[in-house]
């Protein structure tokens, strides 16, 4: 094992963190989604003219899709569209830098706990993570909330030795809560755990400015937050993917309560409820996140969270889990319940919604679960030392290493090979090509059709356009809300998005039509058509009138 004595180690490590995370980010993933593209569209706004795509000067909610966007990633995207104009790498670097970091606030975090050797394991299990590493390559808000709360609960634990970081602390968990929707619940419940399981070494009396200190600030930014979620902007987001927009539970209560004789009766009521209901679903939803096939085999079922044939951890880590979860309960060192606690309350807000499990929502998790994999590391290669002899210990490490380097290399190749092939419309791919076309040709036509059989194409129209936000602002228009709560901008100048009906255009105008494959037949004469990062599978169809 590394006597691990100097820091040069780490610095390896966090230099690879950040290669995994910097390498061709512009290309992979293929594409750009549309939040990402409302993300660098609307910090691009605010540096031409004061105001987001709407009209609204410096919020800390984007009203974006009508889902109220916690606002502190748009800024700090903001200083990256300065310098490097608008474009992905722009979107995204923010996100990779802070992932790297995560990796190196991990090992102090973990070393303020158990060791430097388990988190010397730890930091290297969080830089090769699939489930880290995915999410540290897009412009994700979820990411960068990771980012902070382990840096808040780093401190936190900084802070029972010296009193004045629980000021630093509480600065940085609320930053998490300006961040990312999921955050504001899974931070003041974390809180609560850290607190109450340090309750003996918080409430010591050398403490107490500090943790004055650090509430009063807490107060004051969690006053701003609560401000600032008053309004559409506090229920928008909940009411659309909230599990109470799923009225599943609401049918089997009519269900289950039409069985009895008198549907309407006290006890019918009292023993199917819709609170009932709805608290087995949550129950449902939580424990979904902690299943073998979402972490180990199949992952989010949602294409663009997922990598083909793979879980959002590595099969290898099993027993590496059950071994760190063993040593922890056995050791037990100090922060072991906070973290067994953090697992816990991971995927809270993940699993108020009705789409779980859901790895953006709930990445969080894969903090603790680094920390217990590479405790688990940790524990079994300190027994190991003591029964084996060393050619057999240094044969059966070189064996495990190999096989880690297998399951890795297998993530690499599905990420970089497969994965835009496999789910080639995940990232919405094909609009950089497309508004590179329509600015090349649209001097000819009086209007410009886009189909919206992809997510928001008006952001990302805007996007790649750089169309200028002053105009933008007078002519953008949001849809009402659609049955997920979400609206979207139908025309501005002389583009219009909805679905394709290419034979009803008018003859009288001159018109470019952008289609999918499905809208636009082989049979109608194709102007240009444009493909997938694939080459095969057709993203676009564009005629013209």
């Amino acid at each position: 094992m590394l006597k691990i004595n100097h820091y040069w180690p780490l610095v390896l490590v966090f230099i690879f963190a950040l290669f995994l995370r910097v390498w061709k980010l512009d290309q992979y993933p293929a594409g750009l989604n549309a939040d990402e593209a409302a993300i660098g569209y609307n910090a691009y706004s605010l540096l031409q003219t004061g105001k987001d795509e709407f009209g609204h000067p410096w919020p800390i909610n984007f009203q974006s899709f009508n889902d109220y966007k916690p606002g502190l990633y748009f800024y700090l995207v903001l200083p990256f569209v300065k310098v490097l104009g608008l474009n992905v790498w722009a979107v995204r670097l923010p996100s990779a830098i802070l992932g790297a970091f995560s990796v190196l606030v991990l090992y102090f975090l973990v070393s303020e706990l158990f060791s430097k050797k388990a988190a010397f394991l730890a930091s290297l299990v969080l830089a090769i993570s699939p489930w880290h590493l995915h999410f540290s390559r897009g412009g994700w808000e979820s990411n960068t909330a990771t980012f902070f709360i382990i840096l808040g609960v780093y401190l936190f634990f900084k802070a029972l030795k010296k009193p004045r970081y629980f000021m630093f602390s509480a600065l940085f968990l609320l930053a998490a809560m300006f961040t990312y929707h999921s955050a504001r619940l899974v931070v003041p419940l974390l809180v609560v755990g850290l607190v109450f399981f340090n309750r003996k070494e918080v409430f010591l009396k050398k403490n107490f400015k500090g943790i004055v200190s650090g509430a009063g600030i807490g107060a004051v930014l969690l006053f701003f937050l609560l401000l600032s979620m008053t309004g559409e902007a506090g229920a928008s987001r909940f009411s659309g993917v909230g599990i109470f927009a799923d009225q599943g539970p609401l049918w089997r209560v009519n269900e289950l309560r039409g069985q009895h004789q008198n549907p309407f009766g006290f006890t019918t009521k009292l023993v199917h409820n819709k609170y009932f209901e709805y608290g087995l679903q949550f129950l449902d939803n939580w424990l979904r996140h902690f299943e073998g096939n979402f972490l180990f085999i199949s992952g989010d079922g949602i294409q663009r969270n997922r990598i083909p044939e793979m879980g959002q951890l590595y099969l290898l880590e099993i027993p590496l889990l059950i071994l760190g979860f063993y040593f922890l309960v056995k050791k037990k060192p100090l922060g072991w319940q906070s973290i067994l606690w953090w697992l816990a309350v991971a995927p809270a807000a993940s699993a108020l919604t009705f789409q779980s499990p859901h790895a953006i929502r709930a990445l969080n998790m894969v903090i603790p679960l680094a920390i217990i994999t590479g405790y688990g590391l940790f524990g079994a290669y300190e027994e190991l030392q003591k029964k084996l002899k060393k050619p057999y210990l240094a044969a059966l490490c070189s064996f495990f290493l190999l096989a880690y380097l297998w399951n890795f290399s297998f993530y690499l190749h599905q990420y970089y090979v497969h994965y835009p092939k496999i789910y080639p419309a995940a990232w919405e791919y094909g609009f950089e090509e497309l508004s590179q076309y329509i600015s090349e040709n649209q001097n000819r036509f009086d209007e410009i059709r886009v189909t919206n059989h992809y997510d928001q194409p008006y952001i990302l129209l805007a996007f790649y356009l750089k169309y200028p936000p002053q105009k933008f602002q007078k002519q953008a228009r949001l849809t009402p809300r659609d049955q997920y709560g979400f609206s979207t901008v139908e025309n501005f100048d002389k583009y219009y998005f909805g679905p394709i009906d290419w034979r009803a255009e008018s003859s009288d105008k001159r018109v470019m039509i952008i289609g999918s494959s499905n809208e636009i037949p082989d049979s109608a004469t194709i102007a240009k058509r444009i493909y997938f990062k694939d080459g095969k599978t057709e993203a676009f169809r564009i005629i013209e009138k």
